[in-house]
């Protein structure tokens, strides 16, 4: 059923996303500010928040808490399949009082899948994002201290390769590496403090992202 494939997609990929950009980062310049030929930065916010230990941790333990759920959905996705395709096989031998009644039955269990696959959908989801703001929240805080300390006069939003803000900058002016490895050590794993500055609102990463 495509509807159950795309819900399961939705959160899978909010997983999905973490291992993605922290590989992405691995390879991403991080030479110290006092090497950038200007004081202006860049840095992918989305990336920095989801490459973080905290966030990983996070959203790993959300993915065990609802595979049972995606597995159950899965199982009740098949058993709906096996049935019609039972009932198209058998569909010579059945009385009409019979079709209609495993139709019937089959609708049932259809109004059933999609009802627990929205729920799955709306909890899996209301849970990644505030886990993902969470973080967020003590990142840009993070930002702007990382930012008055090294002097720059403006950091800009470089997005991705696939949806790029920025069109190019040296590579020593990208400073997401620096603020991942530097949330890491101040924070480190499980950290739970929210900073007291509001942050600004940004795209979940179960969704798609769109910059300003």
């Amino acid at each position: 059923m495509k509807r159950l494939v795309t819900v399961m997609l939705s959160f899978g990929a909010v997983c999905a996303m973490t291992a993605a950009l922290a590989q992405s980062n691995s390879s991403m310049p991080t030479a110290p500010a006092a090497s950038t030929p200007s004081n202006i930065a860049v840095v992918n916010f989305n990336a920095v928040v989801l490459g973080t230990a905290e966030a990983q941790g996070t959203l790993g333990a959300l993915e065990k808490k609802y595979a049972p759920r995606e597995r159950e959905l899965q199982k009740l996705n098949e058993d709906i399949e096996a049935t019609k395709k039972s009932l198209n096989d058998a569909a010579a031998k059945l009385t009409d009082a019979e079709r209609n009644q495993k139709l019937q039955d089959l609708g049932t269990r259809e109004k059933q899948l999609q009802r627990e696959a929205e729920d799955f959908k709306n909890d899996s989801q209301a849970e990644s994002q505030q886990a993902f703001q969470q973080v967020a929240q003590k990142v840009f805080s993070l930002l702007q201290d990382f930012s008055q300390q090294h002097g720059y006069a403006a950091v800009f939003e470089r997005g991705t390769e696939t949806a790029p803000v920025v069109w190019y900058t040296a590579g020593n002016v990208d400073i997401t590496g620096q603020l991942i490895k530097t949330y890491d050590a101040k924070y480190g794993v499980g950290a739970t403090s929210l900073p007291d500055k509001p942050a600004p609102k940004r795209t979940s990463p179960g969704a798609a992202t769109n910059h300003p």
